[in-house]
C-alpha cells in the first residue's frame, strides 16, 4: 500500500513574494542624503573616499556625491518588517501586495522621489514559500534533478556550515532557480518551510520579466508585474525533472530517473530517444497524481500566490 504524504500548503503565515532588490536614484542631491541621513536612518555613515556608505536597518545605501547617486539595496522585506512593521529585521512572514506597497510608499517618502525614479538594477529575488508539515523540505528538494529549456541544466547543491545540504539551484545565463529549506535558512524551529526563488543576476533578465525596457521600484505595486513574476516562478517549477519516491516502485522510479537526470540522459540519448514518450508519461503522471509532495508543492504555489495579491 502506498503512504500519502502529509504536505499542505500555508493558510495564514510565512508567504512571501518580494525579497531582495536594488535601486539607483540619479541627480540626488547632498542636501537630498543629508535629510535621509537626519529624519530617517538617524546614523553618520562611513566615508569610503569617493562616496559614503550607511546601514539602514537591512538596506545597504551608498551615496555617491560627485555623480550625485544613490544606490538601496538588500532585503526589502526585512527592511519593511523592522523599519515599518517594527517586528525586527526577518522575511519569513507575510509580504503581501499591501504591505510592498506600504514599503514604497515609505521610500518615496524618506528619499523624497517618486518610486518611478528608482531604477531596478541588479539582484532582484522573488518567491513563495510553503509549508511541507512534517515532510523536511530538503527531502522533496533531494528530488529535483534538473530543468529543461533549450537545453538540460542540472541542479547543484548548497551546504550548511556543518557540511549537510539544505539548498540547491540551477543557473542559467542571467538568473538562478533556487529551492531551500527556509526554515532551516532563517533558523526556525518546529517548523518546515519550503522556498522556491528565482534571482535575476542583472536588469536584463527584470526587463525581460516585467515586460518593459524601463523598471522601476514602482512596478512592484503593480498586480501585472506580480501576475508575471509568479507566471515565472511557475514556468519555471513547471520545467523541473523531478525524481519518484520509493513507495512508487522500482520501474517507474528508473524511468523518472532516467527522463530527470542530465548525465544519464546524456549517456543514453540514443537508447532513451526510442522510449522518450514513455518516460515522459511516466514522470508526469507521477507528479501531476494527487497526495504526492510535487504536486502539493505546485497546488501551494498557486494558492498562496493568490493569498498574497488579496492582502
Amino acid at each position: 500500500m502506498k503512504r500519502k504524504h502529509n504536505v499542505s500548503y500555508l493558510k495564514g503565515k510565512e508567504v512571501v513574494m518580494f525579497d531582495n532588490f536594488s535601486i539607483i536614484i540619479n541627480d540626488y542631491k547632498k542636501e537630498e542624503f543629508n535629510n535621509l541621513l537626519e529624519n530617517y536612518v538617524k546614523k553618520s555613515p562611513v566615508n569610503r573616499g569617493d562616496w559614503f556608505q550607511v546601514d539602514w536597518r537591512n538596506l545597504r545605501i551608498n551615496y555617491f556625491p560627485n555623480q550625485e547617486r544613490i544606490k538601496v539595496s538588500n532585503s526589502l522585506h526585512k527592511w519593511y518588517n523592522a523599519e515599518v512593521n517594527g517586528i525586527g529585521e526577518i522575511n519569513f512572514n507575510d509580504f503581501t501586495q499591501f504591505q510592498v506597497k506600504e514599503a514604497i510608499s515609505f521610500l518615496e517618502k524618506s528619499l523624497k522621489r517618486d518610486a518611478s525614479e528608482m531604477k531596478l538594477l541588479g539582484r532582484f529575488e522573488y518567491g513563495i514559500n510553503i509549508n511541507t508539515n512534517s515532510i523536511r523540505p530538503y527531502d522533496i528538494i533531494d528530488r529535483y534533478s534538473s530543468i529543461v529549456t533549450t537545453s538540460i541544466n542540472p541542479f547543484y547543491a548548497f551546504y550548511n556550515k556543518n557540511g549537510k545540504p539544505y539548498s540547491k539551484f540551477c543557473s542559467f545565463t542571467n538568473y538562478n532557480v533556487k529551492v531551500y529549506d527556509k526554515s532551516k535558512e532563517a533558523g526556525i524551529t518546529n517548523s518546515n518551510i519550503f522556498r522556491l526563488e528565482i534571482v535575476h543576476h542583472n536588469s536584463i533578465k527584470t526587463r525581460q520579466v516585467f515586460g518593459k525596457n524601463d523598471v522601476t521600484l514602482k512596478d512592484l505595486g503593480n498586480v501585472e508585474i506580480w501576475d508575471k513574476c509568479y507566471s515565472s516562478l511557475i514556468k519555471s517549477y513547471g520545467s523541473i525533472r523531478m525524481l519518484g519516491f520509493p513507495e512508487n516502485g522500482v520501474d517507474d522510479y528508473a524511468k523518472m530517473l532516467c527522463y530527470s537526470h542530465p548525465i544519464i540522459r546524456k549517456d543514453y540519448k540514443r537508447d532513451l530517444r526510442k522510449i522518450k514518450k514513455e518516460l515522459k508519461n511516466t514522470h508526469d503522471s507521477f507528479i501531476n497524481s494527487e497526495n504526492n509532495p510535487h504536486f502539493l508543492i505546485k497546488k501551494g504555489l498557486s494558492d498562496n500566490y493568490q493569498k498574497l495579491k488579496a492582502n
